[in-house]
This record gives C-alpha cells, structure tokens and sequence, in this order.
C-alpha cells in the first residue's frame, strides 16, 4: 500500500516505522525539517515539508495516489482539514487522531464520515479500553483484540499455587480444555520463547494465550482459581483520561477513589463528575496520602496522571505498600522497555496504544504484517495472508515446517475463528496470527508471500 501521514510526532514514527517493516511505500508530512531528517536517516520514507492541512502540501505530496491517509498531527482542526482534503483528492480510506470528539454528534447525524473520515482515533478513550480489559483479575496483563470480537490473544502471570505450575505441556492434565486454545508465547525472565510439547511452565511466567474470547477466559480461570474480579480500585491524576477511565469504571460498578495533588482539579472533579466518588488531594508519591486513600486494601493501583517519573515512583511505592496490582500510563517511547523490567504489573503507552488501534483498523481492511506491538515485551502480533502462491497453501500445519522460533496462534477463515493444531490445513483465504519477533517474523513470511 501507499501510505501517508501527516504528523512526524510518536505516533506518527511509530506508524511510519512499522508500515516500513511491513513493506509499504510511506509518505511523511511535518512542519519540522529537522524531524524529517532524523526520521529519514533511520526509515527508507519519503517526507514532505509543510503544512499537512495545506492542499499545496498535499498536492506536493501525491496525496491522491495513496491508498491510505493518516493525520495523527499535534492539532485535531488541523487534522481533520487534511483528511477533508485527501478525501477531496480520492483517498479511498481515511483515519484521523483526535483528541476531542465535542466536533461531531452522533444525536444529529453529524458523524467523522460526513466529512470524510472512516475511522477516528481517540487516544484517551483507547487507553480507557486497555486499562479496563485487565481489570477483570489481579493475573491479566494484556488484551490483543482483534476485528472479530470473539478472538483474544491475553496474557497473565501463573502465581503461586496455579495448577499450571510445573506441568509439561506435552502431558496437559485437561486435554479437551488444551485442544481449544494456543499457547501462543511465554515470556520469562523478559524474554519471549515458542512453547512446544516439552515446554515446562513454571511461577511466574508470563503466558499468551490464543483462541475464542469464552475459552481463553475459561482456560485463565482454571490456571489462577479462586481469584475474585478486581472492585476497589485507586486512581492517580484528574487527567481527561483520569476523568473517563473514573466515569466508566464507575458505571461497571467498580469502588473508585481518585488522588490528585492539585486541589483547584481535586475540587473541579467533584464538582463536575456528578458521580459517587472519592477525592484526595495529595501527592500520589507520598506514603501517606497513599495510606489515606487506603492503598494496602486496594484491588489495583492505576497512575494515569501527566508526569511518567511521577507515575512510576507512585506505582512503585503502592505496590510496596500493599496494592494488589499496579498500572500505569506513560508517554514517553524510553519507558516502554523500562516500565515492564520494574515491579510493575501493567505498563501501557499511550502512543503505543493509539498505534495498535490504528494497527487493528488497518488489518481489517488491508492484510498487513502487524496487527499490534506487544507492551510486555519487544514483539509483534504479525498475520500472515495464505495466497495461492503461498508455500503453505493446501498444507497441514504439522507438514509446513514452520521455524522453531515461532507458534502459529490462530487462523481466521472468512468469520471464522480455528486453532491451528497440527492436523488443519491452510487454505488460500485464511489469515494466520502468530507472536513474532523481528526474525521470526521474516521466517514465517517467507512461507507465506
């Protein structure tokens, strides 16, 4: 595909790289010469100075050849200018970044779509979905979800007492329960490996597991018995995000209490959130402000304010004293690899969760390689189109001698949703899901294209 983005910040050369490795001809708009360059020096890219809501701009670019135009800009007027002008120019699929969504109302048929957006991306409501899906249990510590709802790729942790603790996969002691999922990765001491037959777990390990959302839940309950669903929950900062993800946990029932340290924000919340909740006013790194929200009996620990530093010492600090399980919420790239080595459960980004989104739409309309990047560790979700050329095509799985490095994890086939065990075979139409790294994601695509 040809692709172009308006927008050289993190986001924006956080797509530009991934569309790079998946082999598409990327064009970058941006007002700064100097990021232009530095992107330039590490990406095979093509980039145009200037403004990306200017039509001279964009007709300098050759917008109208593109397959896909993205405006993930600093600026949501701007953004939205762009896209108005590439759909102007015949771009046929169109996804723009927005931080507000007040400019469009749904109640009044004045939808993204009217002015020629297919698909906007909100950051903060992204991250209110991520932060939700691992609040089910103290174990879970990220969701892959994918166009069709009913498959999931979720990791969690095996903790102390788990019947998984020791046992060989090959000798799995519930055979039907094994039959309908993937063990599609472990990851263990920060590196990520393929399982396979003689593969033993052990405490602590980081499981993926792929298959139908109701199978992969009912797999995760029978690996941690007895955990009880999450319900006492603290959050750090009165951020948009602290603002949404209090609004939205407390209307799934969860006890919400909020700490901010700014007491002008403390009062507006409680002014404004119109929702049964408590506010502290104080700084969530202070172990007493901590102790006075009542951290030591708290289910989960969520730090979603603006200072990553802030967020990181705070979590650090709640998880010492007593917090179930701690999150949080960073902007900065540097701490995506950081934050998974501290003793912190959950660790998202924001861009890299706007990204995946981006990533996720995309799949749905385009094949490409990536589906998301992982946050527990420095892979990929890859899928992998069978074609009729494709080495696999007409194969079972067992004769396809696929790269040790590497686990097939599911095999969506029209609206269907299989596990890819040894006896299936791959025909031209399905599209293969497997956890990659860079190598083994070259590996596997050599069967493929």
């Amino acid at each position: 595909m040809k692709i172009g983005i308006v927008g050289a910040g993190t986001l924006g050369r956080f797509l530009a790289g991934t569309f790079c490795n998946d082999k598409h001809d990327v064009t970058v708009i941006d007002t700064s010469s100097e990021t232009l360059s530095r992107l330039r020096e590490k990406l095979d890219v093509m980039t145009i100075l200037g403004d990306g809501a200017a039509y001279k701009t964009l007709l300098d670019a050759k917008t109208g050849s593109f397959d896909m135009f993205i405006a993930v800009g600093a600026y949501d007027t701007v953004n939205m200018h762009a896209c108005r002008i590439a759909r102007h120019m015949g771009v046929p699929n169109i996804i723009c970044r927005l931080v507000n969504q007040d400019y469009f109302s749904e109640d009044n048929d004045f939808t993204p779509n009217k002015i020629g957006i297919d698909n906007i991306v909100v950051p903060e409501k992204e991250c209110v979905r991520k932060i939700v899906d691992v609040l089910d249990n103290i174990s879970t510590l990220e969701n892959i979800i994918f166009t069709l709802p009913e498959a999931l790729i979720s990791a969690f942790t095996i903790l102390p007492g788990s019947p998984l603790n020791n046992v060989k996969l090959g000798n799995f002691p519930e055979p039907e329960m094994i039959r309908s999922i993937r063990f599609a990765g472990i990851v263990r001491d920060g590196k990520l490996f393929a399982p396979h037959g003689e593969t033993i777990l052990i405490e602590n390990d980081e499981i993926y597991l792929a298959g139908k959302r109701e199978d992969v839940n009912k797999m995760k309950e029978w690996a941690n018995p007895g955990i009880k669903r999450l319900s006492h929950i603290i959050l750090s900062g009165a951020t948009q995000l602290g603002s949404l993800l209090s609004v939205e946990l407390i209307e799934q029932g969860f006890d919400v209490r909020l700490i901010e340290k700014d007491r002008y924000i403390a009062e507006k919340v409680v002014a404004d959130m119109n929702k049964k909740i408590m506010v502290i006013n104080g700084d969530p790194s202070e172990g007493d402000v901590l102790e006075e929200a009542g951290v030591s009996v708290c289910d989960a620990f969520v730090a979603i304010g603006d200072d990553d530093e802030d967020n990181i010492l705070s979590c650090i600090l709640a998880k010492k004293m007593g917090a179930k399980k701690v999150i949080t919420m960073t902007n900065k790239e540097e701490y995506v690899d950081l934050v998974c080595k501290m003793d912190i459960d959950c660790g998202f980004s924001r861009w890299l969760v706007a990204g995946n989104s981006v990533l996720k739409y995309i799949s749905a309309i385009n094949q490409v390689h990536t589906n998301a990047i992982l946050h527990r560790v420095n892979a990929f979700v890859s899928e992998f189109a069978v074609k009729d050329i494709s080495a696999v095509c007409n194969k079972r799985i067992e004769e396809c001698r696929l790269p040790n490095s590497a686990v097939l994890s599911l095999v969506f086939r029209k609206d269907e949703v299989l596990i890819p065990y040894g006896g299936l075979t791959l025909i031209a139409g399905d599209l293969v899901v497997a956890i990659t790294t860079k190598e083994s994601e070259k590996k596997l695509g050599k069967l493929f294209y």
